[in-house]
């Protein structure tokens, strides 16, 4: 779950499991905990999960399957449509969707929701094409998020993408640590190309009282 400030943070564990999918993944500390209690790991649409966003009073936002990808290959495309109309049934919501399967987000015939912010992690360089799958997606706001930063990213090209934000890697048995310099190349890109730069938060609270 990515730190924010807002005083109404819910997680909807919609889905639960995953994969390693990139170095970034390596430190998961939902991985770890389930692998420490001998609990199965494979991804699962939790369907009784659907009514948990009728439940809550906004203003609010609901990070989208921590700790998990609900754009898993395991996940239905029909699985995906009624998480999607979930959010967009509760547009006082703010719903952050950050996903690593990028290539499915970018296929998938959707239209999100105005109250939904999707995002792609990029942990290093070789990770890039990622922003440029990003940038094809049909959604109002498009949020990149560097971390956790296993390496230099370099120059990138940020056209149409909204806010970018830097994430330090505090979690697991050993985090790990990244350079300053990685950070301030990122955030005088941001500044350059006019892209809302953050740290360890996707969104403020002003964005959705």
């Amino acid at each position: 779950m990515i730190k924010t400030d807002h005083p109404n943070v819910k997680s909807w564990e919609i889905v639960t499991g995953c994969e390693r999918l990139s170095p970034g993944c390596d430190n998961c500390p939902t991985f770890w905990e389930y692998k420490a209690h001998g609990w199965d790991y494979h991804p699962r649409f939790n369907r009784e999960k659907l009514r948990e966003p009728y439940e809550i009073l906004p203003p609010a936002i609901m990070i989208v399957a921590p700790g998990s990808d609900a754009l898993h290959e395991a996940i239905t495309y029909k699985q995906v449509l009624a998480m999607a109309a979930a959010m967009e049934h509760n547009p006082k919501i703010v719903f952050e969707l950050g996903t690593k399967r990028v290539e499915r987000l970018e296929a998938l015939p959707i239209i999100w929701p105005d109250n939904v912010i999707v995002g792609v992690p990029v942990e290093e360089a070789r990770y890039k094409w990622r922003i440029d799958a990003l940038r094809n997606v049909q959604a109002r706001t498009k949020m990149i998020s560097f971390g956790p930063m296993t390496g230099r990213v370099g120059k990138i090209d940020m056209r149409g993408i909204d806010v970018a934000g830097v994430v330090v890697e505090s979690w697991g048995k050993s985090p790990r640590s990244m350079k300053p310099e990685w950070v301030q190349e990122i955030k005088d890109q941001c500044i350059e190309q006019g892209v809302r730069y953050t740290e360890q938060n996707w969104i403020s609270q002003k964005e959705v009282a």
